[in-house]
């Protein structure tokens, strides 16, 4: 009796696993479809400052959180089933980095045309020019994409340029299993990691754009040092100086950054370490010729895993070597550029106050829709950090010695202090240091550790036995409750993906471009002659899309003198700068992208970029050579100087 009902109870725990299987399977692929017939609910020509969420319609959003309560499911069944797992993760990717396609007319932003641009020079001529554009003299990603555009038979990158962020973000998730799989045997953990870094890369720079790229070979340069040349653990590691290694902080901090890794390397033959390494120099290689930027940050993460012996000793050279690539190519290829630019590239160390400026306090300025979403960025940015804080506190007091993710966590934000990069920076600190804060943020539902735990902290022991508390010292945390944790872990994705959804698109409105404008801009660009002054009213344009080299191109927004005449609604100063550029033509332009973008971030009235383009077309100095519904072309036809 007993045994036909033991047999009957394995029966429909059989069949409950097997139905909650199906269900792990179903749910993403109907949370999917909601999402995906939500889309034509969503019209961008009624969108507001604070982006798609503005015109997402509830099924969208419950079809996105629908994914997070899948997955969270899915990682809580008792066997993980990868198969499963790599589904939710193709349509997680599909349905955050593709959401723009399907709505919007042409690729979002502007400077996804000036990459054609340059790709069209090299396909029209062959060659580069870094007197042209500093662009030129790092060419590496945009030979890589004349050549991909030529073979594949496409006119301009522009035809699939739309499909960069979701091509990207699908490659970085290998190496980010291997570098992930190196910091914990707890594969759990693994695909938490990975799910975290995806809902948290709303920093943009995945579009069409050698960083996008260069990310990738970040990645695997790292994957493969934390996998194939790992410290060995019967390393011998140099003794702390004796005054130093009596301070108990200091040698115990350095006992665990010098700790041999939880997982062993990889074991390889001498010539697979020789073509590995040979590997890894050919894509920094590519890097350096590719990014003016990432070849430092691959470099100190490097020199960090190397100095605190994180690396086998064998590769002990290997900073000295990349910094000497990165030398020799700003010394022989990049010297035009530096030539000129000292001050843009290593000024930072001078002007820390600026760095501040440019990169926080500027951001904040606009509108209060811009404001918004600018203040939500820095929360999520902190949320994650603080996250990850608690994480990684919480393994450490279990015992975890995460000198690596630590180092790849850290490490980057020391670059914020050589360069504003153009207030971008600590946006590009972030996007490098995301790797190891989402496993220290992950690790918050993994490694709470118990009160037993913290009887190891000599200050909590001492507490404990004062108030004779050692009852409370069991060894239960989270994960003996289950439903709690999964629980936990979708409130935590549900935070991450709203927060993704406004820091993310929360600028679309500006970004967008539509078939009038970029009709427009190509117009222009066919009826102007060579040398031809183009004039934009403020920043957005779709331009410098062809023939980059052939016109000299202004905004208004890039002088202080001109900004104020847009003010003033003062035509006659722009018109007096404007015949004294040396030109053929001269033409202004007013876009549907320069007003959203002039009223969300310019810190001016709404609407004066309007009132200053009706004075244009007002003042008779101006003939109306082009007009659709998203641009408005002007020509200079006076010929009056000093008015």
């Amino acid at each position: 009796m007993n045994k036909a009902l033991s047999i009957e109870q394995s029966q429909e725990r059989g069949n409950m696993a097997a139905f909650l299987e199906l269900v792990c399977i179903l749910l993403p692929i109907g949370a999917f479809l909601l999402w995906y017939f939500s889309l034509s609910a969503m019209d961008v020509r009624k969108m507001n400052d604070l982006g798609l969420v503005s015109i997402m319609p509830p099924s969208l959003f419950i079809g996105l959180a629908l994914m997070m309560v899948s997955f969270t499911l899915t990682l809580q069944r008792p066997k993980l089933r990868t198969p499963i797992i790599l589904l939710h993760f193709a349509l997680l990717l599909f349905m955050l980095f593709t959401i723009h396609i399907f709505i919007e007319q042409e690729p979002r932003f502007d400077i996804v045309y000036r990459h054609n641009g340059y790709t069209e020079y090299i396909m029209r001529t062959g060659t580069v020019d870094p007197s042209l554009d500093a662009y030129f003299s790092w060419p590496g990603f945009f030979v890589f994409s004349a050549f991909v555009t030529r073979i594949a038979g496409y006119q301009s990158v522009l035809a699939y340029a739309n499909w960069a962020p979701l091509f990207y973000n699908i490659i970085y998730m290998g190496p980010l299993y291997m570098i992930f799989t190196t910091f914990t045997s707890n594969k759990r953990l693994v695909w938490l990691s990975m799910w975290i870094f995806a809902i948290s890369n709303w920093i943009g720079q995945d579009y069409f754009s050698p960083q996008g790229l260069n990310l990738f070979l970040y990645l695997v340069i790292i994957a493969i040092l934390v996998t194939w040349f790992k410290s060995p653990p019967e390393r011998r590691i140099s003794a702390l100086p004796a005054r130093l290694g009596r301070i108990r902080f200091v040698s115990q901090f350095y006992a665990w950054l010098t700790a041999p890794s939880a997982t062993a390397s990889i074991p390889t033959l001498p010539l697979q370490r020789y073509a590995l390494l040979a590997s890894l120099l050919t894509v920094f290689g590519f890097s350096v010729f590719g990014h003016q930027l990432t070849p430092f940050f691959i470099l100190a993460s490097v020199t960090a895993l190397v100095l605190f012996s994180r690396c086998s000793p064998k590769v002990w050279w290997l900073p000295l070597a990349l910094a000497a690539m990165i030398a020799a190519w700003l010394i022989f290829m990049a010297r035009p550029y530096l030539a000129g630019h000292m001050d843009q590239a290593f000024g930072g160390l001078t002007k820390i106050m600026g760095i501040f400026s440019s990169n926080v306090s500027n951001r904040l300025s606009g509108n209060p829709e811009h404001s918004f979403i600018a203040r939500m960025r820095i929360i999520m940015t902190f949320l994650l950090w603080l996250l990850a804080l608690f994480g990684g506190t919480f393994r450490l007091i279990k015992g975890h010695k995460d000198a690596n993710a630590a180092i790849l966590a850290i490490v980057p934000i020391i670059l914020l202090v050589i360069q504003p990069y153009g207030g971008e920076m600590l946006l590009r600190c972030y996007l490098f240091m995301l790797v190891g804060m989402s496993f220290f943020a992950a690790s918050i539902f993994f490694d709470v550790p118990s009160l037993a735990d913290l009887k190891n902290i000599s200050w909590f022991a001492r507490v404990s036995r004062r108030f004779n508390n050692n009852a409370l010292l069991t060894n239960k945390t989270i994960r003996n409750f289950p439903q709690l944790q999964g629980i936990l872990i979708a409130m935590l994705l549900f935070v991450l993906l709203s927060g993704f959804l406004f820091t993310r698109y929360g600028n679309e409105n500006t970004d967008y471009k539509t078939y009038d404008e970029v009709n427009g801009v190509f117009h222009l660009y066919d009826i102007a002659a060579p040398h031809s002054l183009f004039v934009a009213g403020w920043l957005g344009t779709p331009w410098q899309v062809k023939d980059f080299e052939k016109f000299q191109l202004v905004t208004l927004a890039d002088d202080d003198t001109l900004i104020n005449a847009v003010d003033t609604n003062t035509v006659n100063t722009v018109i007096r700068f404007m015949q004294s550029q040396p030109h053929s033509q001269a033409y202004i332009l007013f876009s549907r992208s320069q007003k959203t973008w002039f009223n969300a971030m310019s810190g001016l009235p709404a609407g004066k970029l309007d009132s200053f383009e009706n004075t244009v077309a007002l003042s008779g100095d101006f003939n109306l050579v082009y007009r659709n519904n998203d641009i408005q072309i002007y020509q200079l036809v006076s010929a009056a100087k000093g008015e």
